[in-house]
């Protein structure tokens, strides 16, 4: 199975790691054309598309970049449309709320974000918006809030996490937040968040966030960082999101593209026994049954994106050195295992399985004895 890592010592992900069959995330937009989404320079009621309603207080709108009202620069990951929302003083906020079924037991949420304040100089006011799993309260929920450090100098904002902790007490804003990487953010400055979120143990677990012009990323685990419950847990799980813009004073600007809500595995495991060089055995468990699922092999762990084929988009827990998919197989019943003989150039590397399903899903990462 891995004989051709001994003398391959270079591989191109993008052609290599293309596995047959069709995979889509739970819910995803960026908020185009294609997404049954009309937008327009000055903006377009988000209400009553692709889903989206208004739950209260004034629209979120769906805008091209070209000439938009608010002089949002260009999202160089983005398409040509975006949705915004401005906070037009306390209780005017601008709200957009999408009913979707949560991937459970864990969940990956991801989407762009971009930040601006029009209002007076020194008279900014938090919060500038937020994210957040709906019902809140009432479910296993959290927001994910953005605000200024500093509201006398609104040139820079953070993004924390406005959870629980583990009795259930709500967090005070600016919420818990995962690093430094994750403050003094550039205003009209597009960055992908993203979050992991164990319903299980009702915690958030992981935060990314990527500076879309750089592409820069930065990785933080997060502990005791709960969901609406604590570690009692207890909340079912959510049915929806929403979008937000607000403050006490008109001025904050809130904008978001390309969302997406994708599986982030339910218990599904890589083991590999036996001795290298020499004969191994790659054992899974927890995948989906009567799917198609790849070997996946680098000599390094890391944080590669899958950039093509039917998983595209998907994050695994490898680097790229030796990246390369080893072969496709079955996952049976949801568990099994498969052996060869391998050679000294496998030894210590790494190994993932990829079951290409709807959505894709990833397994542990396994090391070669």
């Amino acid at each position: 199975m891995f004989q051709r890592l001994a003398f391959r010592s270079a591989i191109c992900a993008t052609s290599v790691l293309t596995l047959v069959g069709a995979a889509f995330a739970q819910y995803d937009t960026g908020f185009e054309t294609s997404d049954g989404i009309s937008a327009s320079p000055g903006g377009t009621a988000l209400t009553g598309q692709d889903g989206f309603f208004l739950p209260s207080g004034i629209d979120y709108w769906a805008m091209t970049y070209a000439g938009n009202a608010f002089g949002f620069s260009q999202n160089p990951q983005g398409g040509s449309q975006f949705a915004v929302g401005q906070g037009m003083a306390s209780p005017d906020f601008s709200r957009a709320q999408r009913v979707i079924t949560w991937p459970a037991p864990r969940a990956i949420m991801e989407y762009d974000v971009a930040c601006q304040y029009i209002g007076l100089p020194g008279l900014a006011s938090n919060n500038i918006g937020s994210f957040s799993l709906q019902p809140y309260p009432g479910s296993a929920s959290a927001l994910h809030l953005f605000t200024f450090a500093n509201v006398l100098d609104p040139t820079s904002w953070q993004a924390g996490y406005l959870g629980y902790d583990a009795n259930g007490v709500a967090m005070v804003a600016p919420g818990a937040i995962p690093g430094p990487e994750w403050e003094n953010l550039s205003m009209n400055h597009w960055y992908r968040l993203e979050t992991k979120v164990d319903f299980t143990t009702n915690q958030i677990t992981e935060a990314s966030i990527t500076d879309l012009t750089t592409n820069i990323t930065a990785t933080a685990s997060l502990t005791g960082v709960y969901l609406e419950g604590g570690a009692g847990g207890g909340r079912p799980v959510p049915t929806a999101f929403r979008i937000f813009s607000g403050g006490s004073l008109e001025g904050n600007v809130l904008a978001f593209d390309n969302m997406e809500f994708r599986s982030g595995g339910g218990g599904y495991t890589c083991d590999i026994t036996g001795q290298c060089p020499g004969n191994i055995t790659v054992n899974w468990s927890g995948a989906q049954p009567s799917k198609t699922q790849g070997i996946v092999f680098a000599s390094n762990t890391g944080s590669f994106r899958l950039n093509s084929g039917a998983c595209a988009g998907t994050q695994l827990g490898l680097g790229t050195r030796n990246l390369q998919l080893v072969r496709t197989l079955g996952t049976g019943n949801g568990s099994g295992s498969i052996g060869r003989a391998i050679n000294s150039g496998a030894c210590g590397g790494f190994v993932q399985l990829v079951t290409v399903a709807s959505p894709c899903e990833t397994s542990s990462v396994g090391q070669i004895p």
